[in-house]
């Protein structure tokens, strides 16, 4: 059955991952995936190749169950913006550590996960993250060139020039302290004041200037040679990163204003992403800035209207039963790989069938027939596996009853770890 060019490898780090929680593994996610390909053309093609080139950016808002993709859409995205030379971050919004009404807290998140281009080979292996990552990126390249400090101009913000120039001057200079303190501002964070005097950062990054210093960061990338920069944020819980009526209308409020500030020459080169599990959780509710949102993400993106805004991954063209074979089929190959194991094809077909039957006459809850698919498929790929037999409607049920009661048990004990 195997006709996959995948490694050994990578095939048992997809096999684990998915089987032990149902979510993406962050590489190799391109092997499982079923039915995006019509969004990711259009993705590439409207905007990585074209409306971003001309120093232009764009907002979408993907939107989709818990468990039902999210993230593995997302990373679909950060691959296609690797390979097309841009600078992503990726950015799990939560209430405790990034809520999206403290938009420092945002910024800084953002500079913490700031990734450059990754080639095939580079991703297989440990990669650094981080502004750190970039600016040291950036200056192997110009070392060798007179006052390439000379380059770093036209920025919004004055304290992000110098900030940026006194970085890499420490580089320069073989002065590590000094790159690692500078590149602490750079991330969000505050330094000395006899520092801040020396380098002209007249700054802190907070609330008031957190915006401002995005689109900074922004134009830096876009100054420095790459593409443009794609921002993935990733609203994994099931409600929003939010707790408070007023929070949530300063979130709101943040969302509104990036999404107004796309299209302007500010934010050159930039794409955001905001995934969430439900579009009620910004659209519902009454006063100006709910009217506001309504107005901006009411139209659906689809490769007839690539102008749209929300990406809507329960609706992507293809049945849940074709989705599901598809799916099954593709771990199947990964599976083979990753155990160096042949499937006898009739086993495999019946077991498949029955778990799709079994997958879509059932209801737990609000989390994702996707996911509990995923797991059980897994589960039952040992069991056959052991057992050269097919897999039951019987045993079908009861793998998707253990693995609903087991996803649902550890979501109670995030939150309420969360909560403590």
């Amino acid at each position: 059955m195997n006709e996959l060019d995948l490694d050994p490898k990578l095939a048992k780090v997809i096999i684990h991952k998915l089987g032990s929680s149902g979510t993406p593994p962050e590489v190799g996610v391109e092997y499982f995936n079923v039915g995006l390909e019509p969004y990711l053309n259009v993705i590439e093609n409207e905007y990585l190749n074209d409306i971003l080139k001309y120093n232009l950016s764009s907002f979408k808002l993907i939107v989709g169950n818990y468990g039902g993709g999210k993230s593995h859409f997302l990373y679909l995205i950060r691959d296609l913006a690797w390979k097309n030379n841009y600078v992503t971050s990726y950015v799990s919004l939560s209430a405790t550590e990034c809520p999206f009404d403290r938009l420092e807290l945002v910024y800084r998140n953002i500079a913490l996960n700031i990734t450059p281009p990754l080639s095939t080979t580079e991703i297989l292996k440990p990669w650094e993250v981080g502004i750190e990552a970039l600016l040291r990126k950036w200056y192997e390249q110009v070392k060798e060139e007179k006052n390439f400090l000379s380059l770093i101009k036209n920025l919004e913000s004055t304290s992000f020039v110098n900030a940026t120039k006194g970085a890499l001057s420490g580089l320069s200079n073989d002065d590590e302290e000094l790159f690692y303190s500078l590149a602490q501002w750079l991330k969000g964070e505050d330094i000395s004041r006899d520092l801040k005097y020396k380098y002209r950062i007249s700054e802190r990054i907070d609330r008031t200037n957190a915006f401002r210093m995005l689109r900074s960061l922004v134009q830096f990338i876009n100054l420095i040679g790459y593409s443009g920069i794609i921002f993935l944020f990733d609203e994994a819980e099931r409600g929003m990163s939010i707790s408070s009526s007023r929070d949530r209308r300063r979130a709101l409020d943040n969302l509104r204003q990036i999404i107004d500030e796309c299209g302007n020459s500010k934010l050159p080169g930039a794409m955001f992403f905001y995934a969430i599990p439900d579009e009620n959780l910004l659209l519902e509710g009454s006063g100006g800035v709910y009217e506001a949102l309504n107005q901006r993400l009411r139209s659906s993106f689809t490769k007839v209207n690539p102008m749209g805004v929300k990406i809507n991954l329960e609706d992507i063209g293809i049945s849940p039963s074709e989705f599901l074979k598809e799916l099954g089929l593709k771990l199947a190959k990964i599976y083979e790989i990753a155990y160096f194991y042949d499937f006898n094809n009739k086993v495999l077909e019946e077991s498949l069938r029955n778990i799709i039957n079994v997958s879509l006459e059932s209801q737990f809850l609000d989390v994702s027939y996707r996911r509990i698919f995923v797991i059980a498929v897994i589960e039952a790929f040992q069991r056959i596996k052991v057992n050269n037999t097919p897999i039951d409607k019987s045993t079908a049920r009861e793998l998707f009853r253990s693995t609903a009661k087991s996803l649902l048990q550890k979501e109670r004990e995030e939150v309420e770890g969360e909560e403590f």
